[in-house]
């Protein structure tokens, strides 16, 4: 069943009220006449003692207690793939397409082009998997067998609303490969052992789990056991951990009854799946790291890159070399193996740490470069956090203001100290002579000057001698407006329609006057797509522009398009300058304010114009 099958009908559960089609389109990241579809498919194909009841006014809402699901034989194309993958892996060498098509009911042609679907999907997600396919034979699956076991685990993700369907689901799917009362017991014996390791306590990481056990017993009694492909594990101490004990204690117990010897590689692998699904680590999880030289060197090259784009000191903090080092040398292996990373919070990261997430890709870029280490989105995630948790840290100097002492040096201290005293987050320099260096003096964020200077910028503040309640109104506006709106104006704006990602990525990038960024903007969004929530995407190269500043383009489409993994209506394209990066990370902050505010994410969606749209994030009502 679809995931957003079930995620409209948890939807409708929780309201107890009608919902909009535009509402639930939004929600869904899908278009209103998907909605309609899906409403006449879950009506027809799948609601038993419910239903989703229409009204051309008031919406969508749910009549009926969802007490069960109906399960069809094989109608969607997932289920079929699931299948078709599961027969690959029972066959002892070749099966031909008639076996299949026979015993799922479906035409030869069907399946045939079902193959061809599902080696596309291995070539991009599996290095050493492949389908082949010869005349008068038929077809097998060839490659590393723990590809095989985690391509067929991740088919087998059939969310379910309740316990009963959950486990009718895995004895539907792995039916003549476990019996349904085994499967009840096996899944309270899981959830007792790994009663102390920090697991999403939720249905879908539960059915992951227990079917990575079903694949790999079933291939361990046919005698397919994992490749020894690794020559140490000097990356980890992996016998140390908590995951090895309930994995050794889990397939020692279970083989035991199956009467299947389990060797050691089988318990390491399930161990690295274990690893897979855990939410986040800390230092006092296990006894002991052993920590890769080659990951060391790697992660503190990749953070003085960062040093140089961010012009911040991110290499020498201790809390984020130490605290990226040591998830990422727990992570190792099950990124190597290919193993899924489980984060169902990736969504409220992207929104909620804009900027570390920001971040957290150019690290994993430079990084693949360095150790040849790729981190798929999930991890990303992860490695945001520890970035977000740094800049945290680093605000307490994030807004630099020089003082232009002149002749009134003792009253410009007494200046510093009383801003150093109401602003937590300022770096104060004071120079005795305006004329010192005028080329740096414009780069700080807020000027003050005791008297007149040759400087014309808005983020001048002059003063005449003590400073006036006027005098500290106009500063505390002034950290107001670096705190909550943009600093930098929107360069280009359009509200053409598209319906095609990439042309609106050219015409912004034409706009913006960088059309040889392109690249590196499909390259970031190949990483993770750029789209977050609430409809709005920020794409970004990888690398700065030929620019001496930084560049902003705006496009609102009146058609929602889809960006990767919703749906989005406003783009945010920002290209940063050469060195210019610090200003690139307050613009991502400034974005969240915009995201953060709904009555003015409304507004600005609203602009027609380049000037309409700078204007509605300017004169907004300042908040503190």
């Amino acid at each position: 069943m679809k995931e957003k099958y079930l995620r409209l009908i948890a939807m409708l559960q929780e309201e107890h009220k009608y919902l909009k089609g535009k509402e639930i389109a939004k929600r869904l990241g899908i278009s209103d006449r998907s909605v309609r579809n899906y409403v006449k498919d879950l009506n027809e194909n799948y609601l038993i003692d419910s239903k989703i009841l229409t009204n051309k006014n008031k919406g969508y809402i749910l009549s009926g207690a969802v007490e069960d699901i109906k399960v069809s034989e094989h109608f969607e194309f997932e289920e079929r793939m699931f299948f078709i993958v599961k027969f690959l892996l029972d066959a002892h060498d070749w099966i031909t397409y008639e076996e299949i098509a026979e015993s799922l009911y479906f035409s030869n042609q069907t399946i045939r082009l079902d193959v061809i679907k599902i080696q596309g999907m291995i070539e991009n997600q599996y290095q050493h998997l492949r389908i082949e396919s010869v005349i008068f034979k038929g077809v097998r699956l060839i490659g590393s067998e723990i590809e095989k076991r985690l391509l067929l685990e991740s088919l087998s993700k059939i969310t379910t609303l309740n316990k009963t369907n959950f486990i009718d689901s895995l004895a539907y799917h792995f039916k003549n490969w476990i019996e349904r009362d085994s499967l009840e017991s096996l899944m309270a014996f899981f959830q007792n052992k790994s009663a102390n390791l920090q697991i999403p306590e939720n249905s879908e990481t539960t059915l992951s789990i227990l079917s990575y056990l079903i694949i790999s017993m079933r291939r361990i009694s046919q005698d397919h056991i994992c490749d020894y492909s690794f020559d140490s594990l000097d990356l980890v101490e992996i016998e140390s951990t908590k995951e090895f004990e309930v994995a050794k204690s889990i397939m020692y117990d279970y083989g035991s009854q199956l009467r299947i010897i389990i060797p050691d590689v089988e318990i390491i692998y399930f161990s690295f799946y274990l690893i897979s699904q855990r939410l986040m680590f800390s230092a006092k999880d296990d006894h002991m790291f052993t920590i890769p030289q080659e990951l060391s060197n790697g992660v503190k090259r990749s953070l003085k890159v960062l040093d140089q784009m961010y012009s911040m000191n991110l290499s020498e903090d201790e809390q984020l070399y130490s605290g990226l080092l040591m998830h990422l040398a727990r992570d190792m292996y099950p990124l190597m193996f290919n193993f899924y990373i489980e984060n169902s919070f990736i969504t409220t990261i992207k929104k909620e740490f804009i900027q570390g997430y920001y971040m957290a890709i150019s690290f994993a870029n430079d990084l693949k470069k360095s150790i040849y280490l790729q981190l798929p989105e999930n991890e990303i995630g992860y490695i945001a956090i520890h970035f977000s948790s740094f800049l945290e840290r680093y605000k307490t100097k994030n807004v630099s203001i020089v003082v232009l002492l002149g002749r009134h040096q003792s009253v410009g201290y007494l200046l510093k100290k009383e801003l150093e005293r109401r602003y937590s987050n300022v770096s104060i320099k004071t120079v005795i002579s305006q004329t010192s260096d005028s080329d740096n003096i414009s780069k700080f964020d807020l000027i003050i000057s005791f008297g007149s200077i040759a400087i014309s910028q808005s983020n001048v503040i002059v003063m005449n001698g003590m400073p006036t309640e006027e005098d500290y109104r106009k500063i505390d506006r002034f950290m107001r407006k670096m705190n909550y709106v943009f600093g930098i104006k929107i360069d280009y704006f359009t509200r053409k329609s598209f319906q095609d990602k990439e042309k609106l990525l050219l015409e912004l990038l034409s706009g913006t006057g960088t059309p040889e960024m392109f690249e590196s903007i499909l390259e970031r969004e190949n990483f993770s797509t750029t789209d977050i929530s609430d409809g709005i995407a920020i794409p970004h190269p990888l690398l700065t522009s030929k620019l001496e500043k930084t560049k902003i383009a705006v496009a609102i489409q009146d058609k929602p398009i889809y960006w990767g993994s919703q749906f989005v209506d406003l783009i945010i394209m920002i290209i940063p300058g050469k060195n210019d990066q610090k200003i690139t990370s307050r613009v991502m902050e400034e974005i969240y304010n915009i995201i953060k505010d709904p009555e003015l994410l409304i507004e600005v969606k609203k602009a027609n114009s380049l000037e309409e749209f700078n204007s509605t994030i300017e004169n907004r009502e300042m908040r503190t």
